[in-house]
């Protein structure tokens, strides 16, 4: 469908990439993950067993949290997983069900660049000042910068997708769904 408005697809190496992509960022993730789990098991053996404190731990487990959540949202979005009221997408034909998709990707869209914009000045302030964690001394720019990246990188999918959806839109012939009763 897509040849025939002459739009062009992206090739199969572009997508293979993009999946190995994403696999290495779950992939990521996941280690991340663990390493979070180990570093809070520590924390808690050496506090309450030895009486010894892990300093700057607890900053540590805030820092890599906030990082996963951030990254975490561009994965959902790119798979299109975000929490959804979808009792009337199902319901809808085809098309209408498109142009609601597009919509909610809109809103995505819009939102995250928002936030992004509103982060980065923020984040900025932190860095002109260097404010640093009060436990380790880490740069608080860094944890402030995942909120920079998360939400662009996520306006920037959610805009990739009202586009497909709207060459999706265009493509799309007047199928039409039958309504389950």
């Amino acid at each position: 469908m897509l040849n025939d408005l002459h739009v062009p697809v992206p090739p199969a190496i572009v997508l293979r990439i993009a999946r190995i992509a994403a696999f290495a960022t779950r992939t990521l993730l996941g280690a991340l993950l663990i390493a979070m789990m180990l570093l809070n098991v520590a924390n808690a053996v050496c506090r309450y067993l030895f009486s010894v404190v892990l300093i700057g731990a607890d900053e540590l487990l805030v820092f890599a949290m906030i990082w996963m959540v951030m990254i975490g949202m561009i994965l959902v979005t790119i798979n299109r997983q975000h929490i959804a009221l979808d009792f009337l997408a199902n319901r809808l034909a085809q098309r209408p069900r498109i142009a609601l998709t597009m919509f909610h990707h809109l809103v995505i869209a819009v939102g995250a660049a928002y936030a992004a914009v509103q982060s980065l000045d923020f984040t900025r302030r932190v860095a002109a000042v260097g404010q640093t964690s009060m436990a380790i001394g880490f740069p608080m720019v860094f944890a402030h910068s995942a909120l920079v990246v998360g939400f662009a990188a996520t306006a920037l999918v959610a805009a990739v997708l009202v586009v497909s959806g709207g060459i999706e839109l265009v493509t799309s012939h007047g199928v039409t769904k039958t309504k389950l009763t």
